[in-house]
């Protein structure tokens, strides 16, 4: 028998992690395997689509290879196989917006309670500069189209955009990165222990932390490192 497909089952589930009903469960269990099966049997098909296709097509209309890569995603952009997957990842995307929004605002309150009382317990832990000016490049678009991305708190306190990337991300991935989805942080310190074994930092920094997924095992690795997680959205700082 092969291996079992992803279940969204799998996941981790700490203390302000959404808790979901059984259709919710379900759903994420059909997009977690959708985006497994996107990455194993369509993903594949680009690489021949380009050296078959989409290479012999611009060198036959230009007479050169292409230079750059926007010549290449022109190139890409007109073959059906890269629009059909394409299409799909898009369209998985939306869905899981879809499903990790209904989830989460189905219980903002509690989750943004729970949040909060965890956060007192800790006062010095959470800084937030209430002045800060977002840039440009992270209001203009709605990254991983995220309705008001991971910056937009929808009330005071929230963490809602944190919770909301948190339950989905085991779902864009296919559950490739564990059932915390720290499978970046946790694979750099397990190099580093293999590698460098005596490697112990003093300090850690992680620009553009969002909810810790990749911090929190390092911080983990090395309990004596100071370490600072920095991020310009709120919510995901706090939770």
């Amino acid at each position: 028998m092969g291996a079992l497909p992803p279940s969204w089952h799998h996941v981790g589930r700490h203390a302000v992690f959404p808790q979901p009903a059984h259709d919710e469960v379900a759903r994420f269990n059909f997009l977690t395997q959708f985006n497994a099966w996107l990455s194993s049997e369509i993903a594949p098909l680009l690489k021949p689509c380009y050296e078959e296709q989409a290479l012999p097509e611009f060198e036959a209309t230009h007479q050169k290879k292409p230079s750059n890569r926007h010549q290449v995603r022109d190139m890409m952009a007109r073959q059906p196989c890269y629009q059909f997957w394409s299409a799909l990842k898009r369209n998985s995307m939306e869905m899981r917006q879809q499903a990790g929004r209904a989830l989460v605002l189905r219980q903002l309150k509690e989750i943004n309670e729970q949040a909060a009382r965890l956060n007192e317990q800790d006062s010095d832990g959470l800084q937030l500069d209430s002045a800060l000016k977002l840039p440009a490049y992270v209001t203009a678009v709605d990254t991983h189209c995220m309705p008001g991305s991971y910056h937009t708190a929808l009330c005071k306190g929230d963490v809602t955009a944190g919770a909301n990337y948190d339950c989905g991300i085991f779902v864009t991935t296919g559950g490739a990165l564990g059932s915390y989805s720290d499978g970046g942080g946790v694979a750099i310190a397990e190099w580093l222990k293999k590698e460098h074994a005596g490697f112990r930092p003093r300090r850690i920094l992680d620009m553009g932390c969002t909810v810790g997924h990749n911090v929190v095992p390092l911080a983990q690795h090395f309990p004596e490192a100071s370490v600072v997680a920095v991020d310009v959205s709120e919510p995901v700082l706090r939770y």
